[in-house]
């Protein structure tokens, strides 16, 4: 007898040890995981591009203009997603086409920086973007709702300042890096003003 007595102490013994190196396992693989990143996603491409978008509101000289930048994030969680055509192939939670902060990449009456980051080869194009910011029409009768009006029309232009020329693809115009693209709706009377 005295052997299952000893027997039986021996048991409970090791339970008792067992069940606080499980518990300082279980705590120790959760802080493990709470410090460890996880696995970067693939990023296929990622870069940036500037968008320029002006109103003009005097038909003899274009000088005076309006420019347009969103309030808030485009493509962004809490911020304007307006489509979600590509939502898989973003990364890190946004849009593959998509604007952060406004308040630091669309500085006054300048361009507004944009990024395309997806975890695949893609031709986004600029109707993409507009469209993950509530505009998907982009013509020359008809961009972010303000249509043709007489002589008034859009005009998309790719290049830097004084050296942009005429783009005609518009909403079909794909991306690409460092791309300096600008949307005016002035006077065609006057020929290309963002040109």
């Amino acid at each position: 007898m005295a052997r299952s007595k000893e027997a039986r102490r021996k048991g409970p013994s090791r339970l008792v040890i067992a069940i606080p190196l499980i518990a300082l396992a279980v705590i120790a693989a959760a802080y493990a995981a709470s410090v460890v990143p996880p696995p970067t996603p693939n990023v296929a491409m990622d870069f940036t591009a500037k968008l320029l978008i002006a109103q003009s509101s005097n038909s003899t000289t274009n000088q005076a203009q309006r420019y347009w930048a969103p309030a808030i994030p485009v493509g962004m969680p809490g911020g304007i997603w307006a489509t979600h055509q590509y939502d898989s192939y973003g990364i890190g939670g946004n849009y593959p086409v998509y604007l952060d902060n406004p308040f630091y990449n669309c500085p006054s009456q300048a361009a507004c920086l944009f990024h395309v980051k997806s975890n695949v080869v893609h031709a986004y194009t600029l109707g993409d973007f507009l469209a993950v910011a509530g505009y998907p029409v982009v013509s020359q009768n008809d961009t972010l709702g303000l249509k043709r009006n007489g002589n008034f029309a859009w005009q998309l232009c790719v290049g830097p300042t004084g050296q942009a020329v005429p783009n005609f693809q518009w909403g079909a115009m794909v991306i690409q890096a460092n791309m300096d693209i600008t949307l005016l709706y002035s006077d065609t009377v006057n020929g290309f003003g963002c040109a």
